[in-house]
């Protein structure tokens, strides 16, 4: 019997597994064979996403996002189901990714945005517009660099390094932040290809 998607997104984030700051794994583990995999997850404090794949029966390959909260507790609650879309090439083809990025080491797939409750904002009872963005990246590609600023009242910039699990990875951007996204390759150098990725009110 496969594991529900919910139940395999929560025990991604219990480990906090590819959120920016965690360790980064060598290759990309990514296995549709055994059902609904983890493609990417983005912590962000107390809000989390994951992005989970299958192959459905037709052969294509669907992505499901879910989103959770962190409570007072320390703990996340229950994973919701927030969208889903499916894949226009075979994540698992190595050359129909590659034919997605036309030599770039990074592209954006999709942008979509959702009305989250998160309890931080008062003047939408609690809930927050969120961007999340998904991003296909190059074989050559190990981590990501995320520099984040902030809203004009606390612009300063964060700076950390996410992890990947597979090459399509997930990153939110919350109400009147600016994510400078560059691509480290496994050398360990940056690559010449950045994105710049908005909230809906930057």
């Amino acid at each position: 019997m496969k594991k529900p998607m919910a139940d395999i997104a929560a025990a991604a984030l219990d480990q906090e597994r590819n959120a920016p700051g965690s360790e980064i794994p060598d290759t990309y583990p990514l296995d549709l064979e055994e059902g609904p995999a983890v493609a990417d997850v983005w912590i962000d404090g107390d809000l989390g996403f994951v992005l989970l794949v299958h192959r459905r029966d037709d052969g294509f390959i669907a992505s499901e996002m879910y989103y959770s909260l962190k409570g007072e507790d320390n703990r996340w609650t229950d994973a919701e189901p927030l969208s889903g879309g499916i894949f226009s090439f075979d994540l698992e083809n190595p050359s129909a990714a590659d034919d997605i990025l036309s030599d770039a080491s990074v592209v954006v797939l999709s942008e979509t945005e959702s009305s989250v409750f998160t309890g931080h904002s008062d003047e939408e009872d609690g809930y927050e517009l969120v961007r999340l963005y998904e991003i296909l990246v190059s074989e050559n590609v190990r981590s990501l660099r995320i520099e984040k600023t902030g809203p004009k009242t606390r612009p300063e910039s964060v700076v950390s390094e996410k992890g990947l699990t597979s090459r399509v990875a997930v990153v939110a951007v919350r109400p009147g932040e600016r994510l400078h996204v560059i691509p480290i390759e496994r050398s360990g150098s940056k690559s010449t290809t950045s994105l710049e990725l908005l909230s809906s009110s930057t």
